[in-house]
């Protein structure tokens, strides 16, 4: 397993749109598409495009871990 760490606490930009901006930096890093995203419980949002955004209790806010399991 391989995840790119990604940080974000811009408060005037949604969750779901940083978690996109981390899929991406993925792709453009590892030149395939993330299966995962692990985040703080407090910012689990629904994803409907195959990839599992999963809350971890040791995930800090504003972090998000983005990998293939």
């Amino acid at each position: 397993m391989s995840y790119l760490g990604w940080f974000d606490d811009n408060p005037k930009r949604p969750t779901a749109q940083k978690i996109d901006d981390a899929i991406a930096a993925y792709v453009e890093r590892f030149k395939t598409r993330p299966s995962v995203v692990l985040v703080n419980a407090a910012e689990l949002v629904e994803r409907a495009d195959g990839i599992t955004v999963r809350a971890e209790t040791y995930i800090r806010r504003n972090n998000y871990w983005v990998g293939y399991e």
